[in-house]
């Protein structure tokens, strides 16, 4: 079991490795079953994607947050949230970015240390990047390994903390939340941008065979394995989609198993 590997992984493993002694005792050879997993609910079954007029209204109401005594919360988070929807980056990849971390010239987050502790280089988009240019001229001079994203102690933010600020946002912004572990979820964020860019990318006439490796090395995936789900996601949303894509990656699409 390797660090970075979640509860759902062991089970679904755990789960093929029973079917495969079922098969041996099937075929006659002596074979060990593990315990059975307990049944879990999959996240992937519920995931919810933001619309783009919802998105809108969750950055206008961090726009919203009132200045704190002694906080740059009202700096801070209208960036945070942009960052991450606008690169599609998980929320421990943007709270650890330091000054040094984010090239304001070349329009560029670095990212160390990512899942799998893998370093990549994430490019932002132009009215991106020179918000976080009037951003930084409003923090002022700090030393390259500093937060670039400071919490109000002047250290990283944790991520309960950004998930705290984001059921603020969803409540100011007239979107339900169902409660702890029901969602929306603060990933789903990326789950949004993913879609997204999947949708813009057909309404443009990209092939979609060459623009997803691109995807899955931009949001940090270990392999197309990672990016193969956000396709199934596109077209359980857009119905148009469902055709073409069935036609062009059929063959790699999870499809959901029903009991």
């Amino acid at each position: 079991k390797s660090a970075h590997r979640r509860g759902r992984t062991t089970r679904r493993r755990l789960g093929i490795i029973r079917r495969l002694a079922v098969f041996l005792e099937l075929q006659g050879c002596p074979a060990y079953q593990p315990p059975r997993p307990p049944k879990t609910s999959d996240i992937h079954s519920t995931a919810r994607i933001f619309s783009r007029d919802e998105i809108r209204r969750i950055l206008n109401a961090a726009d919203c947050l009132a200045p704190r005594c002694s906080s740059l919360r009202h700096l801070v988070m209208p960036e945070l949230f942009r960052v991450l929807y606008g690169c599609g980056l998980r929320v421990g990849e943007v709270v650890r970015l330091t000054v040094a971390d984010v090239d304001l010239v070349a329009g560029i987050l670095r990212i160390r240390q990512g899942k799998f502790r893998k370093d990549r280089l994430v490019p932002m988009a132009p009215k991106l990047q020179e918000r976080l240019k009037t951003y930084a001229v409003a923090l002022g001079s700090r030393g390259p390994e500093e937060p670039f994203f400071p919490s109000p102690r002047c250290g990283f933010y944790q991520t309960q903390s950004i998930y705290r600020v984001f059921r603020e946002l969803l409540h100011r912004a007239g979107i339900a939340h169902s409660g702890r572990n029901q969602g929306p979820r603060l990933h789903e964020i990326r789950h949004s941008f993913a879609v997204h860019r999947h949708e813009q990318w057909y309404r443009a006439g990209e092939d979609l065979s060459v623009k997803l490796p691109i995807l899955a090395t931009y949001m940090g995936h270990s392999s197309m394995a990672g990016t193969q789900w956000y396709l199934r996601l596109t077209q359980a949303i857009f119905a148009d989609l469902a055709i073409r894509l069935d036609r062009t990656f059929g063959h790699v699409i999870p499809k959901e198993i029903r009991p």
